[in-house]
């Protein structure tokens, strides 16, 4: 295998849907690291912290970025009624159920955000029981220099494999140390919004993709609290099935505990698609205290239209179509204007339905075209293949019928690259553009306001994107979506990945649906033929 060739099979590999590193691998590697580490602080007064810090390091993937001791992070338990801060712990009581939570960084437009997030299932019983026994009001950093330089030892040393662990397959300690940053990258139905939070936008597979999605927090919140537990769940059976003794040399601490995933959920973490945050306050009533919920936030794009706004436009130019209708038709400026606003409601349907960038390919070329089926788009300088739903490939049959028969009542031969296209008053072919398209959209969009000159046909593209991460049947993995919408990299573009049609399917179940939900039709009126048209002389 060549370089490149090298080099596009791992691009393929990080993408969602790859193949999740061995679970019986890790589960060995980490009876590995148990095996070192109470070979190292056996009789450290201190090894309940420097095991605290340790799994949370893996947990929160800062592991294999450390370079020294320094870097080791300071952390500290908070009341829930403290704002959330870098490295800050706490516990909420909700239900008589108590769990911990810690700090997680979210970038928005705004700046940065930090957020509670719950710990796994698996973790919570073994962080609550040392984190409850951390101090509030004096807010001491949990490892102190010394302790930080043990810890950094035991990480930057290496870890020979001991012969209880040789009938396993192992990872290499920095594969180990980035598990969680593995698991994320390739989890099919972990979403680009969830995915920008937990890897930041230099490990994001398609950086550019963030910009199309909008989720809250708290909708972040919960998908990525699932996937953490999806994540320990599997080292939590592969440990059982092969009995693997995964415990601490402690009289505190058992990792097997750790990996408890038989726990009972406080009834904030059962709601299905939501996780809210609370801040802990007093009862002025009972002199008590009460968690109340804090608002949430957005997270990546707002340009997405509300699909009542996108129905009632296109329903604006059915009705502009209908002005231009069979029975006005009398002569050929009346006919090439209702041709042409066919043209732009073909254009703005196409842009719908297929997500295309309207500055790059307004229309479909004549010679990119297989049939009616699929197609390939010049897309930022690279060609992608697009799949057409039924609905759109009836009306595309339909309007080069009509178009057909326009050019033989026109009398014209002249011919251009494009499917569609507009007519000029010279009758030539006249491609469009992201300008006409604007102000053609600007003319008819129904609600007219301060904000108008912000809606441009570019929100269309947002807005199949919002679709598509919110279609429930079928539900789209990442790599669905980034297809779509023309998101790849090095290995993934046209002619270097293959699409199975499984796969083809999965996005046809998605495609063909989304006119009926936008309330598209194939109006008869629409679709006649021009042949029994007599036109009057101009």
């Amino acid at each position: 295998m060549g370089m490149n060739a090298a080099i596009a099979k791992n691009n393929r590999k990080k993408n969602s849907g790859g193949i999740a590193p061995d679970a019986l691998h890790v589960v060995n590697t980490l009876q590995i690291a148990i095996i070192h580490f109470n070979r190292s602080f056996h009789d450290s007064e201190d090894n309940a912290p420097l095991l605290f810090t340790f799994i949370y390091l893996w947990m929160t993937q800062q592991l294999d970025s450390l370079t020294a001791a320094e870097d080791i992070p300071s952390l500290s338990r908070v009341t829930g009624k403290d704002a959330c801060a870098e490295h800050r712990l706490r516990i909420i009581n909700l239900n008589g159920i108590s769990w911990v939570e810690y700090a997680l960084c979210y970038s928005t437009s705004t700046g940065v955000v930090w957020q509670w997030q719950p710990v796994p299932s698996a973790l919570n019983h073994f962080f609550y029981r040392y984190v409850r026994t951390l101090n509030t009001t004096a807010q001491k950093p949990l490892l102190n220099v010394a302790l930080k330089q043990q810890l950094w030892r035991f990480i930057n040393k290496s870890w020979k494999t001991p012969k209880l662990c040789a009938q396993y397959g192992r990872l290499r300690k920095d594969v180990f140390f980035r598990y969680f940053t593995i698991m994320a990258q390739r989890c099919p139905y972990l979403s680009t919004s969830a995915k920008s939070v937990l890897l930041g936008n230099k490990t994001l597979h398609h950086r550019s993709a963030t910009a199309y999605q909008r989720e809250s927090s708290d909708q972040i919140r919960y998908k990525i609290f699932k996937a953490h537990n999806e994540y320990l769940e599997r080292i939590v059976q592969t440990a059982s099935r092969y009995r693997i003794n995964l415990a601490i040399d402690s009289a505190h601490h058992h990792l097997s505990l750790l990996l408890n995933t038989k726990v009972t959920l406080p009834a904030y973490l059962t709601t299905v698609g939501k996780i809210v945050v609370f801040e802990r306050r007093k009862n002025p009533r009972d002199h008590g205290y009460q968690y109340i919920e804090l608002p949430t936030f957005w997270v990546g794009s707002d340009r997405a239209l509300p699909l009542d706004d996108v129905r009632t436009f296109f329903l604006a130019l059915d009705n502009n179509v209908k002005q231009h209708a069979v029975a006005k038709v009398t002569t050929k400026t009346q006919l090439k204007a209702y041709y042409n606003a066919l043209t732009y409601q073909l254009a703005f349907q196409f842009l719908m339905l297929t997500g295309a960038r309207p500055t790059h390919a307004i229309s479909l070329e004549t010679r990119r075209c297989y049939g009616t089926f699929q197609s390939t788009l010049l897309d930022k300088g690279r060609y992608r293949t697009l799949y057409l739903c039924d609905y759109l490939q009836q009306t595309i049959t339909h309007y080069l019928a009509i178009q057909q028969n326009l050019l033989t009542q026109l009398g014209s031969h002249t011919s251009s690259p494009f499917l569609w296209f507009l007519f000029d008053e010279n009758n030539q072919p006249l491609p469009l553009n992201a300008r006409s398209m604007r102000q053609f959209m600007h003319q008819h969009w129904p609600y007219k306001s301060s904000n108008v000159k912000k809606i441009v046909p570019y929100c269309l593209r947002h807005t199949f994107a919002q679709q598509a991460l919110t279609s429930i049947n079928p539900q789209l993995t990442t790599q669905h979506i980034d297809r779509l919408m023309g998101h790849s990299s090095f290995g993934e573009h046209l002619g270097s990945d293959q699409c199975f049609p499984i796969n083809k399917k999965i996005l046809l179940q998605f495609l063909n649906p989304l006119p009926g939900k936008l309330y598209f039709s194939l109006d008869s009126t629409t679709l006649f033929s021009f042949s029994h048209i007599h036109l009057l002389q101009e």
